[in-house]
């Protein structure tokens, strides 16, 4: 377990130096200033986030502000759930509806994830309603999100 730390912490830092020295060339090359977010690029985008023994997939194709794909998640000595996801993105973040099968039952849930940096942050939900579902903030900046991102590679 310790191997898993000390990797996520070398990647992490190596992908805050990579990213500084972006930046620094990029100021040099270019005077003017970028947005804080740049725009989902169109075509499949393929995230995976690695916590402790915990294994997650996310990935989603994107049509205009539509998106759909596949998200999967695979928990340590529990069942995994994988199924489908359908929804938006708009200004970087991305809702959806996350259609599972786990332990043999069909179910929905909503899912929000903020795109950042070649990152997919997942949102925390505010609370859970009477039938068990996570309800969301409806003001994208009083999302939570997980500390652990899903992090871009490539598709396969």
């Amino acid at each position: 377990m310790k191997l898993y730390f000390a990797a996520a912490a070398l990647l992490t830092m190596l992908s805050c130096q990579e990213s500084a020295n972006k930046t620094a060339e990029s100021t040099e090359k270019d005077s003017s200033t970028a947005p804080a977010t740049a725009p989902v690029a169109a075509g499949p985008q393929c995230f995976t986030r690695i916590s402790g023994k915990d294994t997650s997939y996310l990935q989603f194709e994107t049509t205009n502000e539509a998106i759909s794909g596949q998200l999967e998640y695979r928990l340590f000595e529990k069942d995994k759930n994988q199924g489908t996801i359908t929804g938006t993105i708009a200004n970087n973040i991305l809702e959806a509806q996350y259609s599972f099968m786990s332990e043999g039952v069909t179910s929905v849930r909503p899912v929000v994830f903020k795109l950042e940096n070649n990152q997919a942050f997942e949102a925390i939900p505010s609370s859970i309603n009477d039938q068990g579902i996570p309800v969301f903030e409806k003001d994208a900046a009083k999302l939570k999100f997980e500390e652990t991102p899903f992090v871009k590679g490539d598709c396969k």
